[in-house]
């Protein structure tokens, strides 16, 4: 067996998908993950939700999924709760969640690792002696981005980790699996697309962005269903209302965003960054800095948006 790679991590990017105006389109930006959640998380829609487990995830062999709990509530203060976009079990007692990220992160990686802790720590109860067996866990990810990979990596859009010896790659459990779904790394167009799973891919990927309906000719397949359901004007009116301010609150944080720009290119980023807060920078820099951190942005993206050191973020 080959040496394993280093470390995959993800990469902050350089510039974030920019939303020029707060008209939305006729179809459901899937990938932002508030909408992620309320698309796929729903009962009225669950049948698709296991469309894409099967399709992702082939070989559990999933004929039926109900949804779970999403939100976790520690029962010590001092530690982070969490929100999955989907969680749900499967009949055999296995629980997958489905995580969306529509812009990379520096810490999404662990994240995702926090997310997978939960399902686990759950499973055992109090009076089990002695009987810590766990029940799989499958952590499946979409990210709208591409992870960095060692140079020599040879994988595909999807990838698969788990707990195995560094060496030669013996499998130490099979309680926790994470699987990636890059599509920062799928880059076919529609014409090119050869198979279920680029469909899935491509529209995944692409839906949200598209100005007009498609001119559709059905296949009968999953994504017939997809396309018809992602038409904002087939959700009910409270997801379409949901929806909408989905979209609204994207928007303003890309124009928080373009704003901290602005100020730090006025200012001198560079100096900014290197020197700490020029004397006298605006208080509007230190509210655009909040509300950038208050929508879950990390403090290491609000610190290159805003030109404000980290430790100032943090003190914010």
């Amino acid at each position: 067996m080959k040496q394993f790679v280093t470390k995959v991590k993800s990469v902050p990017e350089g510039e974030l998908v920019a939303r020029p105006a707060r008209e939305t389109g006729p179809y459901v930006e899937l990938m932002l993950d508030r909408n992620f959640k309320l698309f796929f998380g729903s009962e009225e829609r669950l049948d698709l939700l296991l469309a894409l487990l099967q399709e992702f995830l082939p070989e559990l062999g999933i004929v039926s999924v109900e949804l779970g709990d999403k939100e976790n509530v520690s029962m010590r203060k001092e530690l982070k709760n969490s929100v999955f976009d989907v969680k749900c079990k499967l009949g055999d007692g296995r629980t997958v969640i489905v995580e969306a990220q529509y812009n990379s992160r520096p810490d999404y990686l662990d994240r995702v690792l926090y997310y997978s802790y939960w399902p686990v720590m759950g499973q055992i109860r109090s009076g089990k002696k002695n009987n810590y067996k766990l029940s799989e866990v499958y952590v499946l990810s979409f990210t709208n981005f591409a992870l960095e990979h060692d140079e020599d990596w040879e994988g595909d859009v999807v990838s698969s980790y788990s707990l195995r010896e560094d060496g030669n790659g013996e499998l130490m459990t099979d309680a926790l699996h994470f699987r990636y779904v890059e599509l920062g790394r799928f880059g076919k167009k529609e014409a090119e697309l050869e198979s279920l799973r680029d469909r899935w891919l491509y529209y995944l990927k692409n839906l949200g962005g598209l100005k007009e309906e498609l001119a559709w000719k059905e296949r009968g397949d999953a994504i017939d269903r997809l396309v018809e359901a992602a038409r904002v004007q087939a959700l009910n009116d409270e997801d379409r209302d949901l929806y909408i301010r989905n979209m609204e609150s994207a928007f303003d944080i890309q124009s928080e965003i373009w704003y901290a720009r602005q100020e730090g290119e006025t200012r001198g980023e560079a100096k900014g960054r290197a020197e700490g807060r020029a004397e006298g920078a605006s208080a509007r820099t230190d509210e655009i800095a909040r509300n950038l951190k208050a929508d879950g942005l990390s403090p290491e993206l609000v610190s290159r948006y805003t030109g404000l050191t980290p430790e100032q973020v943090q003190a914010l």
